[in-house]
């Protein structure tokens, strides 16, 4: 339980010691990481440095790639997507209701599920309303930008509870959750957003818990509250050789057609906007 009530605003955006100032102090704007519990800030610093990012050498186009996939009727990202339409709702198939699920690592029976995983989230896609398993939450964009709606609990009853608040997270953000803070919300990209937005997000149990659950409870489109098992679409090395592959044959078809028509035209590879869909 929280020892205090709660009678003003909670920071959502966390910020290390190097960055915070006084200001961002007095005003409560920002949430110093040294201010989370114990678990929070190693999972923090586990993900917050700046080599964490999604475009490495070995791939800098990873993010472009992604978006690609995405895009491209026959790609992994697409087929998986639609795939997981009926993921929350059987009977009720909803392509928006989905996002995919790129876990890092292995479960050691201290979070639900895996405990690094890297969400995408197309443009306008959405979760339903649910709850994290009483674990702490460490969420980092690193693509794009999510929107968040906070309930203060999980309500199972026909017209539920609305949101009590509202935030929204665009790339280098840091946000946190725990048991008893933050823990039930939707995300959503919204359509006015133009990439797909993609989150790291690590969860963990509290120290000393004894009772590991390992679901997210959510509502179905009736109000009714489900159980999700927060599995794993791919692990993350896999996919990123699976994305790699697509990108290098794109890359390998559209210039044997160049080559073929000699084309005079210099074609950049770099420089993909949401407008041309990747319509190759």
């Amino acid at each position: 339980m929280v020892k205090d009530p709660i009678t003003q605003n909670v920071p959502l955006l966390v910020k290390n010691k190097n960055e915070i100032i006084m200001d961002d102090i007095a005003s409560g704007k920002y949430m110093p990481v040294a201010n989370l519990p114990p678990v929070c800030q190693n999972l923090y610093n586990c993900i917050a440095g700046e080599k964490f990012v999604l475009d490495t050498p070995d791939f800098p186009d990873f993010t472009q790639a992604i978006e690609y996939s995405i895009r491209t009727p026959g790609k992994w990202c697409y087929q998986k997507l639609l795939d997981k339409s009926t993921e929350f709702n059987p009977d009720k198939p909803d392509l928006l209701e989905t996002y995919l699920r790129i876990t890092l690592g292995h479960n050691n029976g201290e979070s639900p599920g895996i405990p690094y995983v890297m969400e995408i989230w197309p443009v306008g896609h959405y979760s339903p309303i649910h709850s994290h398993a009483n674990a702490n939450a460490m969420i980092r964009v690193l693509n794009g930008e999510i929107n968040v709606n906070l309930f203060p609990f999980l309500c199972g009853e026909k017209d539920g509870v609305p949101p009590f608040g509202f935030s929204s997270f665009k790339k280098g953000d840091v946000t946190w959750i725990t048991p008893n803070l933050n823990a039930t919300h939707q995300l959503k990209n919204l359509d006015t957003n133009t990439y797909a937005c993609i989150t790291i997000q690590c969860y963990m149990y509290s120290i000393g818990s004894k009772t590991h659950y390992d679901y997210f409870d959510y509502l179905d489109d009736t109000g009714g509250i489900q159980q999700y098992e927060p599995d794993s679409d791919m692990d993350f090395i896999q996919f990123k050789a699976k994305i790699k592959e697509e990108w290098n044959d794109i890359h390998s078809t559209k210039k044997h057609q160049v080559d073929r028509n000699k084309s005079k035209q210099t074609i950049s590879w770099s420089c993909f906007s949401p407008e041309t869909k990747y319509a190759i």
